[in-house]
Formats: C-alpha cells, sequence, structure tokens
C-alpha cells in the first residue's frame, strides 16, 4: 500500500491525540539502520500501548510500513521467555517489541511500526559496514527462527516464508540453520518421507520449492534411458480354493492396477454421492469443518462430463446393475487417471443418457470437440478441450460402460475385459473375497491392490508426478518471484528477466522434456500437460527419458520407500449400512484387512502387541470412553524382560471446567482434580509400574500408590485411579466375557449426547476449528505484510498459492476489517472481536460438527503374521446421512 505524505500526516495527527489522551509516560520508537547493498537493514524497538486484555505476538498485525514501501521482509524478534503478553498491560510500564527489516536505498524515510497500534518514526541510515553486518545476522536469525517455527509447527501454511528463506540464502549468500530439535516430538520439523513425495503431500511441495530456489547453477539437461522398475515379490496368497471363490462380474473389467470402489447397484453409488455432496465433498468434514475446498469432485465432474439429473436419480436402478468408481492414481488435485464404470439393465438407454451428458460440454466450452478414436480395435468417443478441462472417453464392451479422465485407463478397461490384467482374475482379489465375501452385500466395497502401490512407485509414474508437481509449483513460485520484483523496484516479469535480476536462480524453469508454462487469461497452462487442476494424467504422459537429477532422485525415493515402507500389502474395505430399530439413524459397520502382510516393514509394532484375545472385558457401568490392549512391552525406565499383558483403561463422564490459557483450550485444574477414569493391568502389573513402583497393590484394599494415585488388586486385576470411589466401584466389575473376533486393541465410546464431556470435546473442537480459520486469514495477512500485496488482493493471491478457495469453518465470511489505528487485516465474520487475533473464550452457540451425529463408536484391530484386520462400528443419527 503506497500511502501519500497527507496520508500520513494525518493518520499521524490522530494517533499523536489519542496517545495523549491515553499515556504521558509511552516513550518514542528506538530505532537504527545500516545502509547496505543490495538492501539495507534496520530495527526499531517500540512500546506497546494497552489496547486489549491480551496481546499475541505471532500475528501478522505486529509489522512495519515505510514512505514508498522502502521497508520489505520485516519479522518481530521473539524472546525466548516471552511469547505471549498477557494480563493488562501497564500504561506506567510499558512492554517493547523488537522489529527488524531490510530496506532500500540510503535517503531518511518514515517508518510506521504497528504493535499493533500505528506510531510513526523517522530513520535516518548510518554508512557502517560493521555494525551492518551484525544487524543483517540478527535479521536473519529471527526470519529463519520464525520460518522454522512455521515447520514445526504449522499455524498456517508458510509459502511466502518458505520461498523468502530460499531466496534470500541464495541470493545473499547466507546460510539457512539446521532445523532445531525440539524434546516434544510433536514440536520438532517433520522430515518428509518417500510417502510425502508419493501423494505430494504438503512438507513434499515446501521442499520441492526450496531446491527450485537453491540452485546457483543450471543443472544439467542430459537425458538418458527410463530406470528399470522395482523388482517386487508377489504376495504369497494361499491358492487353495481361489478359483471357486464368486467375485461380482464388474470386476472383470477392472484393471487390476486400479483402485477399486464397487457400489453393487445404483442406489448405493447414489448414497456415496450424495454423502460426498453432503460433506463438501470432504468425509473429515464430518468431525471437523476443513478450511480449503479444492474443488476435487466438481473438477472429476467436469472432466468427464457426467452430471447429475433428477432422471437419473429416477432411472439410474432401472437401468444400472452395478456401479464402480476406479482410478491408476489418486492424483485428485492435479488431474487424476480415473473414471466411471457401469455394468447395465439396459445398454441402449444407459448408452444414450451417458452420450447425452458428454455432448452437453460441446454447447458449454466452445472449444470442446468430439472425435473418436480406436484402442484395442474398439471405437471410443473422445470430447476434449485444448486445456485438459473436459477430457472424457467414453468405451463400451457388452453391458460395461466405461466413462474416463485418461487414454490409457480407457485402454486398460478394454484389455481387461478380453482378460488381460484384470482385478477378477488377480489372486490377492479373490483372497480378498475370501475374507470379505460378495454374498455380505456391502453398500460399498473397496480393494486397492499391491499393483496399484507399484504401479505409483514404477519410474514412469514416479519422475511424470514429479514432473507435474514441478510445474505446478513452478507458476506458484513465478507468481512469488513478480511480487518480490514489484516490491524490490525491479522492472522484471518473465522468468528470463527475473533470473536476469537475480530473482529466480540460474535454470530456473528449464525442463528436460522441453515444456514450458504458457500465460493464458485464466493462469499458466503447461504446454505438454494442460491446465493445471486437469493435468494430462500421469499414465498418459509419454515418457522414455529422464534427466540424470530425475534418476537419481526416483533412486533415492525407491531407497526410502523401501526402507520405511517396503511393501504395500493389498487392501479391502466393507462398508456396511444397518439401520436402526427405531428408525433414529444407522449404524455403519466398516472391515478393512491388509493381507498378505509379510513384506510391510511395521515389526516393531508387530512386537510389541501380544497375541490376538478371544475374550475381552465385559463393559464397566459408567465408562464413557474405553480402551484395551494386548501388549508385550517391557516398562520404561525400569526395563527387566518383556511381560505379556493386558492393559486397559477408561475416562467416565465428568465435568471438566475449562479456561483459555495462552489462547489455548486447557483444563481448570490440575488432571488429579478432574479426571474421573482408570487404568488397569491383568494378569501383570507390566506398563503400570511406571505409577504404582514396588508399592503395587496386593489385595482389594484402596491404597495409596505414587502420587495422587489409589491403587487395588482382586484377581489379578490391578487399578490405578485419582479417585478412589472410582477403584471402589470399578473394581468388583472387571471380567472377561467371549468377543466376537479375536483382537490386541479394542475401543469403545460411548454417545456423547447429554454427557458432561460433550462440553469439554466441544470446546477443544471450537479451539481447532478456530486454528483452521485463522490459518487462511494469516496467510491472507502475511502475503500483505511480507511481499506488499495489495490488502485488497491478498486472499485472491494466498487462493492461488493454495490451488483452492478458503472455507471458513465457523460458517464465516473472510473480511477486511480496518481498526482505528492498527493495520487492515484479514479475518472470518464468524470471529467474534476478543476472538480474532487470541483465543479468548468459546462460543455459547458453537457446536462440533461430529457431535450433531455422533451417537457411539465399538472398534477392534487385530495383527498377525499374514494380516491386519479392523471392525468398525459407528452410529450415527440422520444428521449425517444424506
Amino acid at each position: 500500500m503506497v500511502r501519500t505524505r497527507v496520508n500520513l500526516t494525518l493518520r499521524l495527527t490522530i494517533w499523536v491525540s489519542l496517545l495523549v489522551q491515553s499515556s504521558q509516560s509511552l516513550a518514542a520508537p528506538r530505532s537504527e539502520a545500516y545502509v547496505g547493498e543490495p538492501f539495507g537493514v534496520g530495527r526499531v524497538t517500540v512500546d506497546v500501548l494497552r489496547g486489549e486484555p491480551v496481546l499475541p505476538l505471532s500475528d501478522e498485525r505486529f509489522t512495519v510500513l515505510a514512505e514508498d514501501n522502502r521497508a520489505m521482509y520485516p519479522v518481530l524478534k521473539q524472546q525466548p521467555a516471552r511469547q505471549i503478553l498477557q494480563r493488562l498491560l501497564e500504561i506506567e510500564s510499558p512492554r517493547t517489541v523488537t522489529i527488524h527489516y531490510l530496506f532500500r536505498g540510503s535517503e531518511p524515510f518514515d517508518l510506521f511500526p504497528f504493535t499493533p497500534v500505528e506510531q510513526a518514526v523517522r530513520v535516518k541510515p548510518q554508512v557502517d559496514p560493521q555494525s551492518h553486518r551484525r544487524l543483517l545476522d540478527e535479521w536473519w536469525k529471527q526470519y529463519t527462527g520464525n520460518w522454522q517455527r512455521l515447520q514445526s509447527d504449522p499455524q498456517y501454511p508458510p509459502i511466502a516464508e518458505n520461498f523468502l528463506v530460499a531466496t534470500f540464502a541464495r541470493r545473499l549468500s547466507l546460510t539457512v540453520p539446521e532445523s532445531r530439535r525440539s524434546i516434544l516430538p510433536w514440536k520438532s520439523e517433520q522430515k518428509t518421507t518417500a510417502f510425502d513425495s508419493l501423494i505430494g503431500s504438503e512438507s513434499h511441495q515446501l521442499a520441492v520449492d526450496r531446491e527450485m530456489l537453491r540452485h546457483t547453477e543450471p543443472s544439467s539437461l542430459e537425458l538418458q534411458e527410463l530406470p528399470q522398475p522395482a523388482t517386487w515379490t508377489e504376495p504369497p496368497v494361499v491358492q487353495t480354493g481361489l478359483e471357486d471363490i464368486a467375485v461380482e462380474p464388474i470386476a472383470a473389467h477392472v484393471p487390476h492396477e486400479c483402485f477399486y470402489i464397487r457400489f453393487g447397484n445404483f442406489s448405493n453409488y447414489l448414497w456415496f454421492r450424495d454423502l460426498n455432496k453432503k460433506w463438501q465433498g470432504d468425509l473429515g468434514n464430518m468431525i471437523s469443518r476443513r478450511g480449503i475446498d479444492r474443488g476435487g469432485s466438481e473438477r472429476i465432474q467436469q472432466q468427464l462430463s457426467l452430471r447429475d439429473t433428477m432422471l437419473a436419480k429416477i432411472m439410474g436402478p432401472q437401468v444400472i446393475a452395478d456401479a464402480a468408481i476406479v482410478g491408476l492414481d489418486p492424483y485428485m488435485a492435479q488431474g487424476a487417471a480415473i473414471g466411471i464404470l457401469f455394468q447395465a439393465k439396459n445398454s441402449l438407454l444407459l448408452s444414450n443418457d451417458l452420450t447425452s451428458q458428454r455432448r452437453a460440454a460441446l454447447d458449454k466450452f466452445s472449444d470442446a470437440s468430439e472425435t473418436t478414436i480406436e484402442l484395442v480395435g474398439q471405437k471410443v468417443s473422445l470430447i476434449a478441450t485444448p486445456d485438459g478441462r473436459v477430457r472424457s472417453y467414453y468405451a463400451q464392451t457388452g453391458d460395461f460402460h466405461f466413462v474416463s479422465s485418461s487414454r490409457s485407463l480407457a485402454q486398460r478397461f478394454l484389455e481387461a475385459g478380453q482378460g488381460t490384467g484384470a482385478l477378477a482374475s488377480l489372486p490377492s482379489f479373490r483372497d480378498a473375497r475370501r475374507e470379505l465375501p460378495v454374498d455380505r452385500e456391502d453398500n460399498l466395497f473397496a480393494f486397492v491392490s499391491e499393483k496399484f502401490f507399484q504401479n505409483l512407485c514404477s519410474p514412469h509414474y514416479w519422475v511424470e508426478s514429479q514432473r507435474r508437481l514441478r510445474s505446478t509449483r513452478e507458476s506458484h513460485l513465478l507468481e512469488l518471484a513478480r511480487q518480490v520484483a514489484l516490491t524490490e523496484g525491479i522492472a522484471a516479469t518473465t522468468s528470463e528477466e527475473l533470473v536476469a535480476a537475480g530473482v529466480l536462480p540460474a535454470g530456473f524453469a528449464r525442463r528436460g522434456d522441453q515444456s514450458e508454462l504458457i500465460p493464458s487469461e485464466s493462469g499458466w497452462i503447461d504446454s505438454h500437460r494442460g491446465a493445471p487442476g486437469f493435468f494430462l494424467s500421469v499414465a498418459d504422459a509419454p515418457l522414455d527419458q529422464v534427466t540424470v537429477a530425475e534418476a537419481e532422485a526416483y533412486a533415492q525415493f525407491l531407497g526410502s520407500f523401501r526402507a520405511d515402507i517396503g511393501q504395500m500389502p493389498p487392501l479391502a474395505v466393507g462398508v456396511k449400512r444397518i439401520s436402526k430399530a427405531n428408525g433414529s439413524g444407522e449404524t455403519m459397520a466398516i472391515d478393512a484387512v491388509l493381507t498378505p502382510i509379510a513384506g510391510l516393514n511395521i515389526d516393531q509394532f508387530k512386537e510389541s502387541l501380544g497375541p490376538p484375545c478371544d475374550s475381552q472385558l465385559a463393559p464397566v457401568a459408567g465408562d464413557v470412553v474405553s480402551v484395551q490392549a494386548a501388549v508385550n512391552l517391557s516398562v520404561p525406565l525400569i526395563g527387566g524382560e518383556k511381560e505379556p499383558h493386558l492393559l486397559f483403561g477408561a475416562l467416565q463422564d465428568f465435568r471438566s471446567p475449562l479456561v483459555v490459557n495462552s489462547g489455548e483450550v486447557a483444563p481448570g485444574a490440575p488432571p488429579a482434580e478432574l479426571v474421573r477414569g482408570y487404568l488397569g493391568a491383568w494378569p501383570r502389573p507390566g506398563l503400570l509400574q511406571m505409577f504404582a513402583g514396588s508399592s503395587t497393590a496386593q489385595d482389594s484394599q484402596i491404597h495409596q500408590a505414587g502420587g495422587q494415585l489409589w491403587q487395588a488388586q482382586k484377581d489379578e486385576f490391578l487399578l490405578l485411579s485419582f479417585k478412589p470411589e472410582v477403584v471402589e466401584q470399578v473394581l468388583p466389575q472387571l471380567a472377561f466375557e467371549p468377543a466376537q473376533r479375536p483382537a490386541q486393541i479394542r475401543a469403545r465410546i460411548e454417545d456423547l449426547s447429554g454427557k458432561q464431556l460433550a462440553a469439554a470435546v466441544n470446546a477443544f473442537g471450537y479451539m481447532r476449528a478456530r486454528e483452521t480459520s485463522v490459518a487462511a486469514s494469516r496467510l491472507m495477512n502475511a502475503l500483505g505484510n511480507q511481499l506488499q500485496v495489495p490488502r485488497d488482493e491478498c486472499r485472491a493471491f494466498a487462493e492461488r498459492l493454495v490451488d483452492g478457495q478458503f472455507v471458513c469453518p465457523l460458517g464465516g465470511e473472510y473480511q477486511l476489517f480496518a481498526p482505528d489505528l492498527g493495520l487492515e487485516t484479514w479475518n472470518s465474520s464468524a470471529l467474534p472481536g476478543a476472538n480474532r487475533h487470541l483465543l479468548t473464550e468459546v462460543p455459547e452457540d458453537f457446536q462440533l460438527p461430529l457431535l450433531t451425529w455422533f451417537r457411539g463408536f465399538r472398534g477392534d484391530l487385530a495383527l498377525d503374521d499374514q494380516s491386519l484386520r479392523a471392525h468398525l462400528e459407528i452410529d450415527m443419527t440422520e444428521a449425517a446421512i444424506p
């Protein structure tokens, strides 16, 4: 925001008049600044006025602006012992904050610190190379420290900070410090794994950004042959009786390297589609609302040119016998190889309907065209636009109709139908149908074969997926680099100009496949892949050669994948809906089976468990949340041999008075005073020795254990609790009963409605939802502070960087708020004024989505040498059901 002298004078006059009214003891800002090239560096220390009960130092209201935008890249100095100013700030002894920044030029200028109230200081830069070096090092220490904190605790996506740290390290020849390890594992920066690169996680995307910005010399584009595919071991499936296992006819037309979600009939397909739509395309919203809508379902629907119609909903069950969603990869955000497969009852009616739906795209998109191609000797219809926003292949064989976004997938559908590589013939699929047979009549059956994972890990798939990711990241880095150039007054917009100016590294945007980004009215288009979000599928992208760097990166990925994961086994999941007898909702029963697991690296987990148990602890009256696990562990700190024992525990209902402390919801008293629950072990104390020590109870008399714990033992059940009355109440109830299935781990959660614990769950849910809401606005505000993006453009800029649209999980709208004396910032309209910058209270009218529909949970897990099995039952009201 460029400020005129008149506007600055007016604001300064208002600020001074209000300051005089509020305090006579506020010290003037203290400033030092030193001229340098390419940047000068400055520091200003400012008193903090009393304006709010609590002032967080971690929000983006603490920054600096300057005349003609000369001050750039501010960072607030973090004191180890003072992350947040709490309680009332005394005017007589005002607290201070220090902000470091860079600047251009050598002439004096007016600086306007916001802390968060706007103040003013006249900066007169000095010429002192030694002081410049000292202060630049201080600025870099604070700047990288802030970036590292966001890496280990991503309060918002640190996209701008990540870009600037990598860029300044190269431009100013500065060293990025090693990540600091916290004593708390969840506070340490998480290293990217092979699985991160496989799915393109956010941490992997940021790592790719840094790698693309780090190079000072162009990397070699010398090409070599595609590496050989990895050698995988075939799953040791028991072959006996496989041919006799019944499988559904539709599976004979599914390629064996696809994921497979089968519905059994069209009504189940409509249920799943409507459930997905009800929760905005992300079933995670059933628990807590997400903050970004990437529109994956809508994009796929548009690309396939299939739409919802009332006629399809009415006529579908009469026309369609079975339906399945199949795909070669999970890359929905960039453009997946995915399709919908129908088995028809009436092929002519279904064909006419699909043709009509697809041809509607010809009217909607002026550049769409229809052609007929030949695959495996059969004619296939293709409706497509040049940029890939529509790419719909329609193939038919007999009563099976397939609409796909990928030519390769359409071809494999036809090949599978001819008996080549069909899922129905895969031994692991037939073995899964032995575990979860067709006659269960699941509402949804999903299967992910070992071939799916092996295909994702193939050199073609992995290298092309990384090329697609780099293409997407390149467009984001170009936009950030252009804004940096604008901020610094550099006349550069193209990648060549930005490289010449040093904003981007030499060799940026040079690609081994000779593809490039082409500007368009709607953004960037990849010359080989199309528009972002609608990229040509990985399977369809030609790839015969790779660069040396790509070959080395693939070898490193494959080595890490084998070391971290090993070999992914087939996964089968069956979901069945069971209506409640009273009509109040339904139970969703889920069975998941990983088998065979011989190549999966889970030995440490497996060794920590005891053998599966045929019995279980009977439910205890008053328990709300309960867990039991058969473990085989030695006692930490005490050591000794491993002791197989049953470890169990539960929480009973209790009222937990909550307080908001330092922006976080926390219990209002120590656990010993609040928590009503217990821990137990059978037939040996096992891990409970850590709490009971050498004074383990030997009888049913209640004794005091270490600290504030009470204990007693009966029939080899050792029980510990903060409340002696809980021990007295629970110990006589402990007994075993037969279990429906053998398992090592079992869990149970009762209906939380009407429970006192629901208030605590709701409060913590609000804290999480607020953090998600604030993360979006903090990213918008960071772009304004760090890159001087005009405030009213920050939301659109940020949404382009995250490839989605921000949706406030609290139901509000993101708006610009302009205080009288502070900085204009983005916040959600759903946040009360007191909660905008720091959580101070939980609104009484907030309700966590989970609590509107959740009415109970039961689950168990069993692990043996051959398989890992889980059974889950979730009770839900009609509020969760479409």
